[in-house]
């Protein structure tokens, strides 16, 4: 019995670690944190990653920022203009795009007064898309006053055409997840205080969980021995009589 029940939670722990560990990512669009930024003039450099996606053939993102706080940086070498007109920013195409083929990038828009740019990117040769984890955006801000500001995907509205979205090969929308990004004075936190700790923590959790129900179903539960007199020594220990007191 004590050897099907330790089976049992080998079982179950291999069990739940195949499921956290080797169930399909679903695609993560993620940017950049950046903490302990203090100096006004500063530069700060923000990378939009895309991890775990299948197919990759295109996106558009709208990006919105608090600009009291941070301007996209203009001018110098790797600045260029937006198709809408303005100063040029450095913004730059990361390199995960490029690797299913030749792409199309553009800068429609960059307002540095309402904290706003539109950038897409899509591959202009045929293919199956870009497959993996990599970098899609690398932009450039600049320190206006010590605070803090998101960088996020600006919400979708019915009456705005600019939207981000991210597209396979067919251009088919890819659900996905999205991490915003961060510009801010203070410390970045803790490590117990990140994701990957938690998750961590919780397959601990689990395991010992497991473990402690392991002892607890052993303790209880005690294997009969094989010998028949060693079995009968021991049978009012695994199967008590009721004892009647006589006065």
């Amino acid at each position: 019995m004590r050897t099907k029940a330790l089976f049992l939670v080998l079982v179950i722990i291999i069990a739940v670690f195949a499921y956290l560990y080797l169930r399909p990512q679903q695609p993560v669009l993620s940017i950049d944190k950046v903490y302990d930024v203090t100096e006004v003039g500063e530069t700060v450099v923000i990378n939009v990653t895309l991890s775990s996606v299948p197919a990759c053939g295109g996106w558009m993102l709208d990006l919105v920022w608090d600009p009291y706080i941070v301007n996209l940086t203009t001018g110098g070498p790797n600045s260029t203009l937006p198709i809408s007109g303005g100063l040029p920013v450095v913004i730059i195409e990361g390199p995960f795009l490029k690797k299913a083929g030749s792409t199309l990038f553009v800068i429609n828009s960059a307002n540095n007064t309402r904290g706003e740019a539109v950038v897409a990117s899509i591959v202009s040769s045929q293919g199956e898309g870009a497959r993996g984890t990599g970098m899609i955006l690398m932009l450039n801000f600049t320190i206006v006053h010590v605070g803090t500001t998101t960088i996020e995907m600006k919400p979708p509205s019915p009456t705005v055409l600019n939207q981000s979205f991210i597209v396979d090969a067919t251009n088919h929308p890819i659900e996905h997840i999205e991490i915003n990004g961060l510009i801010t004075e203070k410390e970045p936190p803790p490590f117990w205080a990140g994701t990957d700790f938690q998750n961590t923590l919780i397959v601990g959790e689990v395991v010992v969980l497991l473990a402690a129900s392991a002892i607890v179903y052993q303790r209880t539960h005690p294997r009969p021995p094989k010998s028949v007199k060693r079995r009968a020594e021991l049978q009012p220990v695994i199967e008590p009589e009721d004892q009647v007191e006589s006065d």
